[in-house]
């Protein structure tokens, strides 16, 4: 379902760059799988912990959002919303916000 996979995109894109400090380097990434929509957010090193926040809360807002805006144009489907912030492809410490 392409139309929930990109509205999901769009938003966590837009809100992921008024969040950080250098909005240039937001890249985001949706895909669909049987189970749930992955978003994958990747962000400048320095910007990791405004986009994650003080023990996950702004990750969990973010991923509370998307699954009201999933739920009320999508009410049908079923699927989770996952959501991880990728700091760098060789970093250990990707973080993965899931239900």
């Amino acid at each position: 379902m392409a139309g929930m996979s990109d509205l999901l995109k769009s938003f966590v894109s837009e809100t992921a760059k008024k969040v950080v400090d250098k909005p240039n380097e937001v890249v985001v990434e949706s895909s669909v799988t049987t189970k749930a929509v992955i978003i994958q957010i990747q962000v400048a090193k320095t910007d990791c912990g405004k986009i994650i926040g003080r023990k996950g809360r702004t990750i969990e807002a973010l991923k509370l959002l998307c699954s009201a805006i999933k739920n009320t144009n999508f009410p049908e489907d079923s699927r989770k919303v996952n959501i991880e912030v990728l700091e760098d492809e060789n970093s250990k410490h990707n973080y993965k916000m899931e239900d």
